[in-house]
């Protein structure tokens, strides 16, 4: 037995677990996308139909710029994963 096996893992690497499209149902929740400064660099920050706001952070070579309005049914979500944390997300345009 290897005790690492049982050991939670730090300063991994993120990897790229999945890439998915919004699904119909995501894009038709949300009135407009936008991108946004946040904590992580650039963010886009979807405004619900139904009310209120959710972030998901640029993928880093995004080509996108503050400001941007960004066409969902052309965007992907990444989904990033690491030994030891939870999953993240990422939007690729």
């Amino acid at each position: 037995m290897n005790i690492f096996n049982s050991l939670r893992i730090y300063a991994g690497k993120w990897n790229e677990k999945e890439v998915n499209a919004f699904s119909q149902e995501e894009i038709d929740s949300i009135s407009k996308a936008e991108v946004v400064e946040s904590q992580y660099g650039l963010s886009v920050c979807f405004y619900l139909k139904a009310g209120g706001q959710a972030y998901i952070p640029l993928d880093q070579n995004a080509s996108a710029s503050l400001g941007d309005t960004i066409d969902l049914s052309k965007a992907k979500v990444v989904t990033l994963s690491k030994a030891g944390e939870d999953d993240i997300y990422r939007v690729r345009i």
